[in-house]
């Protein structure tokens, strides 16, 4: 009887291979459907930061001169490196007017409290105009609003008035000055010290740094603004009178105040807007110390050239809408531009630099319909702070199977 045929070894061993392809073929199409594919990512498509063409401004006034300039949403943009306390006279009824106004608030429309003018409020006035003081005419039994006193403060400088104001808001005229020192350090004026209602008294000393910084806040009160750019008023018993600051309505100029005396020279903050793009920009500078035989036109005449100089110096930053801020690099190659929504604006100098940064709204997944919002675009620069939805521009699919063989 035959033997039976036996496998042989080389059937043995063919058996064996073709299973081992088989089982790495398994293992291969399991580990590819399994694999999630590379991590999506954004890439800039823009630089982090943009420096503005132009050189920094910066303020060389004739010597003795102090001067400090700032710009709404860039902040002190500008100042002289000698910030020594001097008198600066009938700027200090810049802040005699905001303690009142603290003290006593006004809305615009309001007139607030009546005062009633007394015969030692007459005999003040005489006693000051004598002295050749900056005063304001009254009469004994006459009726002025808190809102009427202060404009006789703010636009002919009526250190009389300032008196009244400060006597009925304090009791004292030496009560009233220790809450302008209070309110003083608590803005952060450390180089101030206010020796008087009005600014007569040279022992009144500040900085133009310091002034800056009260102007600032003195601006951002409607009331006071409102009155510090009325070109004149009129009252009952003086009549019209006139703003000293003569600037007013010439290249934007709405205010502030204007100062005099022989041991503090001429002395002037200013502020003006200009129309920058599309949106409106507030400036305020200050002038301290200036000499010769017209102190105060000299100022008023400097404060136009560092307007003027200002004005020029700013420029628009702008970020269209449907701008490219990156590219969407997705789990299966495809890349996706990424655009701003609304547009982006921004006031700069010369020399600024403007900061761009990107957020993404947590982790972006793998899959994505067209125009999905994956997060935000900012740019930002003093105290500019703008920022836009971002969105893809096409739709993104997952990694499909056959991406998944082909990139292993």
């Amino acid at each position: 009887m035959a033997d039976h045929a036996s496998t042989s070894p080389t059937t043995h061993r063919s058996i064996l291979v073709g299973g081992v392809v088989v089982l790495l073929v398994v293992v291969w199409v399991a580990a590819a459907l399994g694999r999630p594919g590379p991590r999506p990512g954004l890439v800039p498509a823009i630089a982090t930061q943009w420096v503005q063409p132009g050189s920094p401004l910066s303020v060389n006034p004739r010597g003795g001169l102090q001067e400090a300039v700032a710009v709404s949403g860039l902040g002190v943009v500008a100042a002289t490196s000698d910030q020594t306390p001097t008198p600066i006279a009938s700027l200090t009824k810049i802040m005699s007017a905001l303690v009142v106004l603290r003290d006593h608030p006004l809305t615009l429309g309001e007139s607030g409290p009546s005062l009633v003018v007394t015969p030692a409020d007459v005999a003040q006035y005489r006693l000051e105009k004598a002295r050749g003081d900056s005063v304001v005419a009254i009469r004994a039994g006459e009726t002025i609003s808190e809102l009427q006193a202060l404009e006789m403060v703010l636009i002919p400088s009526g250190d009389n008035i300032m008196q009244i104001l400060a006597t009925w808001d304090a009791g004292t005229s030496q009560e009233f000055v220790l809450q302008m020192n209070a309110l003083a350090h608590a803005l952060g004026m450390r180089h101030t010290t206010y020796a008087g209602t009005s600014g007569v008294d040279p022992a009144t000393l500040s900085t133009a740094s310091d002034q800056l910084r009260l102007a600032q806040v003195a601006m951002s009160n409607p009331v006071f603004a409102g009155i510090v750019a009325m070109p004149q008023a009129t009252f009952p018993v003086a009549g019209v009178v006139y703003n000293v600051n003569a600037d007013l309505g010439t290249d934007g100029i709405d205010g502030v105040k204007t100062g005099w005396l022989p041991q503090s020279g001429g002395c002037l903050v200013v502020a003006a807007h200009d129309h920058v793009g599309s949106g409106r920009v507030e400036l305020l500078g200050v002038i301290l110390g200036t000499q010769g035989v017209t102190p105060i036109p000299t100022a008023l005449l400097d404060a136009r050239h560092l307007v003027a100089t200002l004005e020029q110096s700013l420029r628009p930053v702008s970020l269209a809408a449907g701008s490219t801020v990156a590219h969407y690099q997705a789990s299966n190659g495809q890349v996706v531009p990424v655009v701003t929504v609304a547009p982006l604006h921004l006031v700069a100098l010369g020399a600024s630099v403007v900061h761009v940064a990107l957020h993404l709204r947590g982790r972006v997944p793998a899959q994505l319909a067209a125009g999905s919002t994956i997060g935000t675009a900012t740019l930002s620069l003093g105290d500019q702070r703008v920022s836009s939805v971002v969105r893809t521009t096409s739709a993104i699919a997952g990694s499909s199977l056959a991406w998944r063989f082909l990139h292993w």
